[in-house]
């Protein structure tokens, strides 16, 4: 993914989603345990407007199809550029920003806040991480912490994921945002399976974010976009607060917010 240029999509979304839902989970799978505190906003109305979402253009690698029934699993290779991802890391923390700050006001009342943003962290580095709720964060994991009301992502988690392609850091960052979003909402707008709600979230921000020209899809992202909800999802269905859910539903949640945008992933409305 890039900004803000748009280019035609390598497949449609509806298709690529099809078929890697049959493929499996990938090993070592990270699971947020994330807690969304219930906060109502209040106050004057912000409009916003968008933040400049710049990027350095990166060539995204050619993936092939994933088979029904193959377990995509991936094997660090100490091969990614990471000024390329720390741009992305950049531009996926600008678009995600800049459409929730534009379209906040077509959906809530009060002002739009966005979170803090600790951004990159070595988990391995227990000393040095931050902390929420008195314990540092762990690695392979990302995170929205009401405790401070931040978000951030361990090194490991985006170098590594981002040998899928370089839409990895806008899936996993936009979902984060997502939760932060959900901790601004009415508790009538929250959904019990809020992680779920978190993917639906993503995928309103970024497709909304491609809508107002301010991100691109290259070809092969939506492809990366579903190994990365196949790699991260868990391998039963939801069941409880704070599961993640299948490969199946997390695809399905991220869809129905491509398709249907904020409103589609808000319990009582519609989009």
């Amino acid at each position: 993914m890039t900004s803000p240029r748009m280019v035609a999509l390598a497949v449609t979304l509806t298709a690529a989603f099809a078929l890697a839902a049959c493929g499996g989970k990938g090993e070592d799978s990270a699971s947020d345990v994330e807690t969304v505190v219930v906060t109502e906003t209040s106050g004057a109305g912000d409009s916003g407007s968008p933040t400049d979402a710049t990027s350095t253009d990166t060539a995204v690698p050619s993936t092939s199809p994933t088979a029904p029934m193959q377990s995509m699993t991936i094997e660090p290779t100490g091969k990614i550029d990471e000024a390329e991802l720390a741009a992305d890391i950049q531009a996926a923390q600008d678009v995600t920003n800049a459409f929730w700050k534009r379209h906040w006001k077509d959906y809530f009342t009060g002002r739009y806040t966005k979170p803090n943003v600790y951004g990159l962290y070595d988990g391995y580095d227990e000393a040095g991480s931050p902390v929420c709720f008195g314990e540092p964060l762990p690695p392979g994991n990302a995170f929205y912490c009401p405790d401070g009301d931040y978000v951030a992502w361990d090194k490991t988690l985006l170098e590594l994921g981002y040998e899928i392609g370089d839409s990895w850091p806008y899936l996993i960052i936009a979902h984060e945002w997502g939760h932060a979003i959900q901790a601004d909402l009415d508790v009538s707008l929250q959904s019990e399976q809020y992680e779920l709600q978190a993917d639906c979230l993503a995928a309103a921000a970024l497709y909304g974010a491609s809508a107002d020209h301010i991100l691109k899809f290259q070809p092969g992202d939506e492809k990366e976009i579903v190994d990365g909800l196949n790699y991260i999802a868990d391998e039963v269905p939801w069941g409880m607060s704070g599961d993640h859910g299948d490969s199946f539903q997390r695809i399905e949640s991220f869809d129905t917010g491509r398709t249907g945008g904020v409103p589609a992933c808000l319990p009582g409305m519609t989009g």
